[in-house]
């Protein structure tokens, strides 16, 4: 086997703010912008081997649920997975865990087929909950096996118990011969069929039943464990040529060499992976409406109807001006949070927030885009030759999968103390990876980071984001509705009510808005994106938190003093038609980068 090499066939490398705009990464559409990222050797060798295999192929492969054995081969062949997340610490082949290059290749992994990429999203939780842990040698084993084309798993779900890991029913316990024995079933879980090893969650049992025993995480070896049973295939309405499955083992003897971690240090390593591996789930959203939206531009570019191209219609040309401006939307905020995790220390834990805001609202801000392509493809992205009718079902999976969107909403609210009252005028953001403000590479702390306490996380005033951009109307009416939230979250605060958990999720809700809109901001000006887009992305902000302020308003958890303020989220947003031609424009082919 050798590690990646790069194709002769690529562009040289275009502004690095263009990348930012969506992008059509193969075929004969592909944008030029698409080279920041086919530069990269790992991510041009993904990107041909999927256009060698068409589309057709792909389809069939999902009409038939079938395992991808041709493209774990290809990978394994080149290294590929190894070679975008691996930390240097323990690759063989001088590999390193490059935050931005990781993006960008599940970025294009999405574009091309997020049932392949589910693979490695799912490798990556695995490896991470080993990183995480206090075992070297294990971390050692699980960069090589990645480097021997094999795949990794995370197991911590469990059928009846869902993402409620407290509740977890599977065991590690003594076996009275001085060793361990584990037992028990996990559901969900991806790769069961092929990994190499997967890192499980259970609990340590002290007393018999006990429900507070200690978690416990550790190594299984499917292929070695005698007691393991068979991992059956969960058909599910999207990525069907993955496999996510469920096992079982039976009284497989564990050494202590196998513990991952212990205790609170297994609890923290669990939950690092969750936080650090799902965060990426997000760029898979973006890849699938990337693609989604080109060959939508596509279609309609070459449908006539009533004489003229459907895209030249005027509903249309709005619908799509609208998609396209959300994608751009999830696009910059995705990349701006990349740079918050990529500068994360143990004084600055701000990337807490935004990987809460990330797991929640950029894959459901996914789907907002597919209901709007939707609307203007009509019957033809349901039809089952193209890439939009998978693109509808996978877009879904990702903010749907066990409630967590409403886990991340409702831990985004206990960031609002801090957000908005223990401003820290002294704190300032971190450099532009994607706009090439910054250097590139691995940060360790995010492999030895602990779970924290929202109210010890600090960030700088709330407002500052905007300032730059206060000369666009729809900019200075979000940053109003921002200071409408904070009010009454203050007011909520100061008289000692304590939310309960459908309220926590609203106000996670508006809070998210309102931290998406920062980072969106931010990379706005860093990046310099035109007035018009900033204008038409920051309309579609505030009307998003004048929905939410009115679904506030209308919470049965709320005084009649709550409501008067959260219906001052509610405003009209100040577009003018200029600056919706602008983005229709650069979606039918007037400028997109």
């Amino acid at each position: 086997m050798s590690g990646a090499t790069r194709p002769d066939n690529v562009d040289p490398v275009p502004s690095a703010a263009d990348a930012v705009y969506p992008l059509a990464f193969t075929g004969p559409r592909r944008t030029p912008a698409a080279s920041a990222y086919l530069r990269d050797p790992s991510t041009a060798l993904l990107a041909s081997f999927f256009e060698e295999k068409g589309l057709a192929a792909l389809k069939r492969e999902d009409r038939d649920e079938q395992w991808y054995a041709d493209w774990i081969a290809y990978q394994a062949d080149h290294r590929l997975y190894a070679t975008v997340v691996s930390p240097k610490e323990y690759s063989s082949i001088g590999a390193e865990f490059d935050l931005l290059r990781y993006a960008r290749f599940l970025e294009v992994f999405a574009y091309c087929s997020p049932a392949h990429g589910y693979s490695l999203q799912v490798s990556f939780l695995g490896l991470c909950a080993i990183l995480t842990g206090t075992n070297a040698a294990l971390k050692r084993e699980a960069v090589a096996a990645l480097e021997a084309g094999g795949l990794l798993a995370f197991a911590a779900s469990e059928r009846q118990h869902g993402s409620d890991l407290l509740a977890n029913e599977f065991t590690v316990r003594d076996a009275g011969d001085g060793g361990l024995v584990a037992g028990g079933t996990k559901y969900y879980i991806g790769n069961a069929n092929a990994a190499a090893m997967i890192a499980v969650l259970a609990r340590r049992e002290g007393r018999a039943g006990s429900r507070r025993a200690p978690p416990a995480l550790f190594v299984l070896r499917p292929g070695a464990a005698a007691g393991f049973r068979s991992a059956t295939k969960i058909r599910t309405l999207g990525v069907r040529a993955a496999f996510v499955g469920a096992f079982e083992i039976v009284d497989h003897p564990l050494p202590e060499t196998d513990l991952i971690a212990t205790g609170r240090d297994a609890w923290d390593a669990a939950l690092g992976a969750v936080t650090l591996g799902k965060f990426f789930l997000g760029f898979g959203s973006i890849g699938i409406c990337e693609h989604a939206l080109d060959e939508a531009t596509d279609h309609l570019t070459r449908r006539v109807l009533y004489g003229k191209p459907v895209i030249d219609m005027p509903h249309i040309r709005s619908t799509v001006a609208r998609a396209y401006a959300r994608l751009t939307a999830m696009k910059l905020y995705a990349y701006r949070a990349l740079d918050y995790l990529h500068a994360a220390t143990e004084a600055d834990r701000r990337y807490l927030l935004f990987n809460a805001v990330q797991k929640a609202r950029v894959s459901t801000e996914g789907v907002k885009v597919m209901a709007l392509l939707s609307e203007c493809v009509g019957a033809r992205g349901f039809e089952s030759d193209t890439y939009f009718e998978m693109a509808l079902r996978d877009a879904q999976l990702i903010p749907g999968l066990e409630g967590s969107t409403h886990i991340n909403l409702a831990m985004a609210a206990q960031f609002i103390p801090g957000y908005f009252e223990r401003a820290d005028p002294g704190l300032s953001g971190p450099a532009s990876l994607a706009g090439g403000g910054g250097p590139v590479g691995e940060n360790s702390y995010l492999m030895a980071a602990r779970a924290v306490a929202p109210e010890t996380v600090a960030f700088p005033p709330y407002l500052r984001a905007y300032e730059p951009l206060m000369s666009v109307p729809n900019v200075r009416l979000v940053a109003g509705q921002a200071r409408a939230f904070r009010l009454l979250a203050g007011a909520r605060r100061s008289e000692g009510r304590a939310p309960d958990t459908a309220t926590a999720i609203d106000l996670g809700k508006c809070v998210s808005a309102v931290v998406y809109a920062q980072l969106v901001a931010e990379n706005c000006v860093r990046l310099a994106v035109p007035a018009p887009v900033v204008s038409v992305i920051f309309h579609l902000i505030a009307e998003d938190l004048s929905t939410l302020g009115l679904a506030l308003a209308a919470a049965p958890g709320l005084s009649a003093a709550d409501r008067f303020l959260a219906r001052r989220l509610v405003v009209t947003p100040r577009t003018v038609e200029a600056d919706w031609e602008f983005v229709a424009g650069r979606v039918s082919g007037g400028g997109r980068a």
